[in-house]
């Protein structure tokens, strides 16, 4: 399918189900030394770039921060779990590492994405997420794409399933 790049205007065939709306040369320009921001503003839906290796975000879009309700330096050099407050992440052995999260779908999605270059579509878990009024049950579902060295996470849920019950 062709359309206009949402960054550069260029008529071209789009990128993949993250990267949607954005051009391959854009696209590619996310790994790079260029302004990510800019490019992460283009995808019209909450979006995390996370480094593999360790497993932590480099940056977010404004969409993510307003999400989780953080400025940049709250998630900049995080890992997933502690950006989405899940309780496993402020375990001693921490996020990704708790035993909680052996088999954990986002977590292994990204990894996977990470390591076979492969994205993953809706990949959907419920979460226990630690709140200020306690912790509350959250439905996370995410989709990922391999940008160079990077992976990009877009969040398409992150809802509470039971707001009167928590």
């Amino acid at each position: 399918m062709t359309a206009k790049c949402t960054v550069c205007g260029t008529e071209t065939t789009l990128g993949g189900d993250v990267t949607c709306g954005i051009c391959a040369a854009c696209s590619s320009r996310i790994s790079g030394p260029s302004d990510k921001g800019e490019l992460l503003e283009a995808i019209d839906a909450p979006v995390l770039l996370m480094q593999g290796d360790p497993r932590q975000v480099v940056t977010a879009n404004q969409q993510a921060l307003a999400l989780f309700g953080k400025e940049l330096p709250e998630v900049e050099s995080k890992r997933g779990g502690q950006v989405f407050d899940c309780i496993h992440s402020f375990s001693e052995a921490g996020c990704g590492k708790d035993v909680n999260c052996e088999n954990c779908k986002i977590k292994n999605a990204i990894v996977d994405t990470f390591n076979t270059g492969n994205p993953h579509t809706g990949v959907s878990t419920p979460l226990q997420i630690r709140k200020a009024n306690g912790t509350k049950t959250y439905v996370l579902q995410v989709s990922t794409e391999k940008v160079g060295d990077l992976a990009l996470v877009r969040v398409e849920r992150y809802d509470n399933i039971n707001p009167q019950r928590q």
